[in-house]
């Protein structure tokens, strides 16, 4: 366990005394603290972009024609399937946004 910093008084002031080491390690600490922060910042920036570019390929893909009432040659070569719904789907049940910014 470490030491407990010793608590002074001057001019009215309480103050704690940190040995060089002691110092030292809390100011790495912050420097790291302070990394990780910005590293967490760029990350959502990045994650807020991805959510824009995922909400107009959304928009894109309801926007693509209808399939003829027989299989396309898409939905053909996708089992059967029609391409663009699946599409539609899997965008529509990604997780939503779920922070309160």
């Amino acid at each position: 366990m470490p030491p407990k910093p010793r608590r002074i008084h001057v001019d009215g002031h309480e103050l704690v005394v940190l040995t060089r080491a002691a110092y030292e390690n809390l100011e790495g600490q912050r420097r790291r603290v302070g990394a990780q922060g910005a590293r967490l910042h760029a990350l959502r920036t990045e994650l807020d972009q991805f959510a824009v570019f995922v909400d107009r390929l959304e928009r894109a893909a309801a926007a693509l024609p209808e399939c003829s009432p027989g299989l396309c040659a898409a939905c053909a070569r996708a089992g059967g399937e029609c391409a663009r719904k699946t599409l539609i789907t899997a965008l529509a049940e990604r997780p939503k946004k779920a922070r309160g910014r």
